[in-house]
């Protein structure tokens, strides 16, 4: 009876990612002690950063129906519209942007709802094509009272909207001004990542590669992987073909997923795999285009698109990723854990140091039933 062990389980779970359970020793934790939800709120973080959506909709629904912090009311339900909108198909959007209406005209427009109205300003640019609404959404709540981490927030969505409109000078002053006003902060190296993207985006490589180099020492792992990611990409087809016609190509395929322009650029690398057939830029192309393929639920596709890349380019830098993404494929949304086992263990045993090596590990344990993790 002792709430020690509920503490003791909950932590447990989260460590072995199974929010779920997690959940359940949360709860039980709540009812003998309800003054607070800090922990709860937490949890919820853990499963929306680990992209366990189900389980997230549940703690925040659990939430909302446990709390009258207005702070926490507004974060919880723009979390909650974060999630719908990440997993929305077109036919949804209409009930979504009615919801964001209502939740803003309940909450008002101040500095409290910010988040919901950048949430607001990105739906309407990114999925309605508005983006003279989502522009003057931000310019709005610019004129608020707002802390300096705020505005930069705001910045940064406006940046992005005017980036989706390829005016991509206007959007590079914004991310400088957030470099400029947060220095040193991770605010500012996102800032600075998106700026080089944008670079990179327009076709300036030597620039964009500049930047990309500074940031693969960046604090935060993501915005260092990402820099990398982009490092290699430049220096390794601009070598490869010193006119850098297939990267300018590639980047035009990236720029039209950045735009939510699935099938262009599906279209896009379809015909770099034609043009640039065997050449530096075919084994990138392939997993971008498995990883669109993913975002469309069209996992028969994605896993073609991988399988070229483990046959063909067993010794580039990226078959690491094609191994590991199958398995996940596999593993989390087809449930064939025979046919992910393998996987899983060919990047432990070939690819020592890949970034998915640890995760690798771990799931291919748990699939052989391993009992200490």
């Amino acid at each position: 009876q002792d709430v020690f062990w509920n503490h003791y389980l909950s932590w447990f779970y989260v460590q072995q990612k199974e929010f779920g359970k997690a959940f359940i020793q949360e709860k039980a934790i709540y009812k003998r002690e309800p003054e607070s939800l800090l922990s709860i709120v937490n949890l919820s973080q853990f499963a929306m950063n680990e992209d366990d959506d189900e389980t997230a909709v549940e703690i925040l629904n659990f939430i909302l129906q446990n709390t009258k912090d207005l702070d926490l009311l507004i974060q919880t339900n723009a979390n909650l519209m974060q999630i719908k909108i990440d997993n929305s198909q077109e036919k949804d959007y209409p009930a979504i942007d009615q919801e964001l209406k209502q939740l803003l005209a309940t909450y008002e427009i101040n500095p409290f709802t910010l988040s919901l109205q950048l949430i607001q300003a990105h739906f309407l640019a990114f999925n309605l094509k508005k983006t003279e609404e989502g522009k003057a959404v931000v310019k709005k709540a610019l004129e608020l009272n707002l802390n300096e981490y705020q505005k930069a927030d705001a910045k940064m969505e406006l940046a992005d909207i005017l980036l989706l409109e390829e005016k991509y000078n206007q959007a590079l002053i914004y991310y400088s001004q957030i470099q400029l006003d947060l220095k040193n902060d991770v605010m500012a190296h996102e800032a600075s990542l998106k700026a080089a993207k944008t670079s990179y985006y327009k076709g300036d490589f030597e620039w964009a590669n500049k930047q990309f180099k500074e940031l693969k020492a960046a604090n935060t792992q993501l915005i260092a992987n990402d820099a990398l990611e982009y490092f290699l990409l430049i220096n390794d087809n601009t070598v490869a073909d010193s006119t850098q016609i297939a990267l300018k190509a590639f980047a035009k395929g990236d720029f039209l997923i950045y735009q939510n322009k699935k099938q262009e650029a599906i279209a896009q690398f379809q015909n770099i795999l034609k043009t640039f057939k065997g050449q530096e830029i075919e084994a990138v192309t392939l997993l971008r285009l498995g990883k669109v393929y993913e975002s469309q639920k069209d996992f028969a596709s994605a896993l073609s698109q991988y399988q070229q890349i483990i046959d063909n380019h067993s010794d580039g830098i990226y078959v690491d990723e094609a191994l590991f993404f199958s398995a996940e494929i596999y593993n989390d949304e087809l449930k064939d854990t025979e046919k992910a086992k393998p996987l899983y263990e060919k990047v432990i045993f070939n690819h020592q140091d890949s970034i998915y090596f640890v995760d690798a590990r771990k799931k291919y344990r748990e699939l052989r039933g391993d009992k200490n993790l």
